[in-house]
This record gives C-alpha cells, sequence and structure tokens, in this order.
C-alpha cells in the first residue's frame, strides 16, 4: 500500500505516461501533382492553388483526337481576328467543375484565353476544400481584363455557381460585360435537327468526334472527393482531362456558330 502511494505522489508531479503513436504511412499510391498532371503552385495574396497549362494539342493528342482546322487555322494567326464579333484580348472560354449538387465546393477553373497563342487551357485547381478561395480569388484578379466569357449553359449554371461561391468567401468577382452562352446560341441554330443539344452531341453530329475514355462527368466529384481524402493525385488527371475537353469542344463550337 505504502509503494502504491508514493507511485500516486510521483505521477502527481510528473504527469501520466507519454505514448508517441508511430506517425501515420502516406497513403499507397499517393502521387505527387507535378508529376501526374503537372503545372505549378500559383500563389494569389496570402493564398496558393494549383495551375496547370496545356496546350490544345496535347490534349486532343491523348484522346486520340486531331485538332479541329478551324482551330489550327485560328492559331496560324499571328494577330487573331474578331470570333463571333468579340475581342479576343478580352474574351475568354470557362468551364468548371464543382463538389456535386448546388451550394458544394467549386474546385476547378477551367479558362481559354482567346488569343493565347498557341491555344491552351489554363486551369486552376483547389488542391483542398479552403483553396476554393484562392482559384476564386485568380478568376477575380483575371475578370476585368477578360470581360467577355464563352460559357456552355453557363448563364443558367456556372455565372450563378461562381457568383454564389464567390459571395460566401466575400470575394468581389465581376459580372462579365458580354457573356455568350453557346448552349442557347446552339438551341436557336440547330432548332429540330437534332435530339437533344448536350454538348457531347453536338461533338458528335457537329463537330464530327466521339469521346473515348473520357470519364462521365457523374463521376467527378467523387474522383475530386477521393483526392482530398487520400492525397492520390491519380484520379483527378482523368477529371482535369475531362475539363480540357469540354474546353476545346466550347471554342470550336465558337468558331463554328460564327
Amino acid at each position: 500500500m505504502e509503494g502504491l502511494r508514493r507511485r500516486l505522489d510521483e505521477l502527481k508531479v510528473t504527469g501520466p505516461p507519454v505514448f508517441h503513436l508511430p506517425a501515420s504511412p502516406p497513403p499507397l499510391g499517393a502521387s505527387r501533382l507535378s508529376e501526374i498532371v503537372g503545372g505549378r503552385e500559383q500563389p494569389c495574396r496570402n493564398l496558393a492553388y494549383w495551375q496547370v497549362e496545356t496546350r490544345f494539342d496535347d490534349a486532343c493528342r491523348r484522346h486520340n483526337l486531331t485538332l479541329p482546322q478551324r482551330l489550327r487555322d485560328s492559331e496560324a494567326q499571328l494577330l487573331p481576328t474578331p470570333v463571333a464579333g468579340l475581342d479576343p484580348a478580352r474574351s475568354v472560354v470557362v468551364d468548371i467543375e464543382t463538389g456535386g449538387f448546388s451550394g458544394t465546393e467549386i474546385f476547378l477553373i477551367g479558362m481559354v484565353p482567346l488569343d493565347l497563342r498557341p491555344l491552351r487551357v489554363v486551369q486552376l485547381l483547389a488542391r483542398d476544400y479552403p483553396e476554393e478561395e484562392a482559384i476564386l480569388r485568380g478568376l477575380a484578379e483575371l475578370a476585368p481584363h477578360r470581360d467577355t466569357w464563352v460559357t456552355f449553359n453557363g448563364k443558367a449554371f456556372d455565372e450563378p455557381f461562381l457568383r454564389d461561391r464567390a459571395a460566401r468567401y466575400r470575394v468581389d468577382l465581376p459580372s462579365p460585360k458580354v457573356h455568350v452562352d453557346l448552349l442557347l446560341w446552339a438551341r436557336r441554330y440547330w432548332r429540330g435537327r437534332l435530339p437533344n443539344y448536350k454538348l457531347q452531341t453536338l461533338e458528335q453530329h457537329v463537330l464530327g468526334w466521339q469521346r473515348l475514355g473520357d470519364v462521365p462527368g457523374a463521376d467527378i466529384p467523387d474522383l475530386f472527393h477521393h483526392f482530398i481524402r487520400t492525397g492520390n493525385a491519380a484520379p483527378i488527371r482523368p477529371v482535369l482531362e475531362h475539363n480540357q475537353l469540354d474546353l476545346i469542344s466550347c471554342t470550336e463550337l465558337l468558331h463554328r456558330l460564327a
């Protein structure tokens, strides 16, 4: 009994024993973003996000596609001429990827500045949920100089979604002065001649190509959340490639509709 009292007195002084658990091993198959998708970290004020730039030719080659002739002709122009009356220096094609239903995070903002040569897709990727603010601020910094947006269903989806998420972080996102929604144009131009006006339907019936091995849009939120949970960058690559194809299609549709 005396020995027990002595031991309790010692614990009052030294405190309970501390157990050091071994560090958890990194997730199996975890890969650095730079190794899987390329790109680099981009600072934005006191924040940062991941930026990936991909040439149109490279994105098409991954899917066994050939860069459409109209876009090749456009690339050959040293000084881009107006497309559909738009000033290329102020115009950008925009497409976003989100974490699912309305009110969830935006984790990827893809853009095609129409005056860049060679043509390329610029993607702002959030590597974790808090970096959503960083990519929204990245877009907000660009918006005053790129005040003409080209989207597909963007008036009903992309722009309101971006504005809602920007308000959440008190990000001042300027509205585009001109917003060309290609879905609305397509409905007017090909009215009654197509089974529907989905982007992939327009690719097949108007642009003359079909996606092979593309990830379904419904799977994109799960792939992003898996990337965040595990740190494994492999599942995010097909998401970026899906977004690249959307933007290439929109850019070619803009040229067709012009």
